[in-house]
């Protein structure tokens, strides 16, 4: 599955819904499909994150109807039949690093040479791009099930402080902290994410799934039971007066450039 939205693959109420459309009618039309490629039409960037013209200034009646289907991606997504293995040849910010984490598996390009690889018992320095939940840069927070998914992918402690002060991973600080689970030269990303996902798709799918289950079956519930108030409560944040002025000055930010 290639994300193509140029020039960042934002993620528009439209983006997810079409992401979430894919996800579901690979499922569905295709059964004896097993694993897929989470993979980017921009190679330095799988997604930049939310659309931010969805948040400042918001259409209060389609404001709520994105947040939905952000819930709905992430459900989608982390709930799916699917062994997802995603590859970051280039940065995943924020809600990018949203769709990294709700994946099976998670490689990321690193600018060591063809010739050699690192897992996580073998780590080598460099980088080309960063992940992860940097939402308070932009003076906003990532709501509370996706401040929970970091603590439960990189633990307590550092979750704590990344989602704080909006840190963002270099490949090796991420294979580190779990946040992803390979890193290898960039040209070799995606053989190597289509050979992990030929390999989970041998599994017997109904072992794979259910125990896949185990681990995220209650944390989507959880979820699904909380949806509206989590819509309503991110609504009225986004819409505050002080979120706004910092989202607008953000924006600007980034036109000055």
């Amino acid at each position: 599955m290639i994300l193509n939205r140029p020039s960042v693959n934002s993620l528009s109420l439209e983006m997810c819904q079409a992401i979430s459309k894919s996800i579901k009618s690979i499922e569905s039309d295709h059964p004896k499909v097993q694993a897929l490629v989470l993979t980017s039409s921009n190679p330095s960037i799988l997604s930049a994150g939310l659309d931010l013209t969805e948040l400042y200034n918001p259409d209060p009646q389609r404001l709520p109807q994105f947040w939905n289907s952000f819930q709905q991606l992430f459900i989608d997504l982390y709930g799916s039949r699917l062994a997802v293995i995603c590859a970051i040849e280039g940065h995943a910010p924020a809600a990018g690093c949203m769709l990294a984490m709700a994946s099976d598996y998670r490689i990321m390009a690193s600018p060591t040479s063809s010739s050699s690889s690192v897992d996580n018992d073998e780590r080598r320095g460099g980088g080309v791009g960063t992940i992860g939940l940097n939402e308070t840069l932009f003076g906003i927070a990532a709501p509370p099930w996706l401040g929970q998914l970091m603590i439960r992918t990189i633990g307590f402690r550092k979750a704590e402080e990344a989602l704080a002060l909006g840190k963002l991973f270099s490949p090796e600080e991420a294979l580190h902290l779990g946040l992803v689970d390979k890193i290898v030269p960039n040209d070799l990303v995606l053989d190597r994410c289509q050979d992990t996902a030929a390999y989970w798709a041998k599994i017997p799918a109904q072992a794979r799934v259910a125990s896949k289950m185990l681990a995220r079956k209650e944390y989507i519930d959880d979820l699904i039971l909380k949806r509206e108030l989590d819509n309503q409560h991110f609504c009225a944040f986004i819409q505050n007066d002080a979120v706004q002025a910092g989202l607008g000055a953000y924006l600007d930010s980034l036109r000055n450039k």
